[in-house]
């Protein structure tokens, strides 16, 4: 049984350089790993849109909608700076 491609977002803000690390790193993982996923980049841009996303700093890496870091869901305020 093939299973579907996993969402793999990474999110940054503009002029972030370490975000195509992240997303490379992301990516050469799951090919070690066997894993086919769907990769997606996001700027996040302001600071609502930051808050929205709960976008703890930049880059941001989530797998099917689950930051890679577990202690965000503790965090509180979110934003760009």
């Amino acid at each position: 049984m093939t299973r579907p491609p996993v969402l793999v977002e990474v999110l940054h803000t503009p002029g972030c350089g370490r975000w195509e690390a992240a997303f490379g790193a992301v990516v050469h993982v799951a090919e070690e790993e066997g894993i086919v996923v769907t990769p997606s980049e996001r700027v996040v841009a302001g600071e609502d849109e930051a808050r929205a996303l709960r976008f703890p700093g930049s880059p941001t890496v989530r797998v099917a909608g689950q930051d890679v870091q577990p202690e965000v869901d503790e965090l509180q305020d979110f934003g760009l700076g």
